[in-house]
């Protein structure tokens, strides 16, 4: 019944070091793999086939919200085959879907008898114009949904998880990392899931500032 669910919102946000470019922090976010990696509770990731998305539900699907800011697919060389449907390359008819993977957690924080220690979720990456987009769907119905961006910016002043300019602390363009997270659930369950996002965020955002720092000027 909807008026036992509800609706949590949380953002954070963290300064990218001075010098990497947004390619680089864009093609950080594009690599899946390093991406769940930064979850401090995985145990395990497995793929899930594309043919095997339709035994998942709901099956995986890229909402209308997002499709507005899915990343531009390569255009097809000059001289491409023409696909069944007359689109040279078959662009257009291939549908944009979720990249899926099986994810395994252990969890100590939740109170016992809400959920066993490992906590077997659904990820759902989709990669956007400025990141990725990333659905989780886990037990008990909790859904979140996360809009993860790189954000050019105009000061040096350091974001919300105070990620090191590597400078002298001059004012001047840089990047940052944005993760817009909607939850929703139980309303009995959202103050433990928002409260193990203010948990772990400044972790995950630190493995990827690390990774584009190690980077330099690649």
């Amino acid at each position: 019944m909807s008026f036992l669910n509800t609706t949590a919102t949380v953002t954070h946000t963290t300064r990218f070091p001075r010098g990497r470019t947004r390619a680089q922090a864009i093609a950080m976010l594009s690599d899946h793999q390093f991406f769940l990696s930064c979850d401090p509770h995985m145990t395990k990731s497995e793929l899930i086939p594309q043919a095997e998305h339709a035994t998942l539900t709901p099956p995986p699907a890229v909402p209308d919200y997002v499709k507005t800011e899915l990343r531009a697919r390569p255009q097809p060389q000059s001289g491409s085959e023409p696909s069944q449907d007359g689109e040279a390359g078959g662009e257009a008819a291939a549908e944009t879907v979720p990249e899926c993977y099986r994810v395994t957690d252990i969890v100590h924080a939740i109170p016992a008898g809400i959920w066993d220690t490992n906590v077997v979720s659904i990820f759902e990456l989709t990669d956007i114009e400025d990141g990725l987009f990333v659905r989780i769907r886990s037990p008990l119905s909790i859904v979140m949904e996360t809009f993860w961006r790189v954000r050019e910016v105009a000061g040096a002043e350091e974001g919300e998880g105070g990620g090191d300019d590597d400078d002298d602390g001059e004012a001047g363009p840089g990047l940052e990392l944005v993760e817009d997270v909607t939850i929703r659930c139980s309303r009995l369950l959202v103050g433990i899931v928002k409260g193990q996002c203010e948990t772990d965020w400044e972790g995950i955002h630190g493995k990827m500032v690390a990774r584009l720092d190690g980077e330099g000027g690649k």
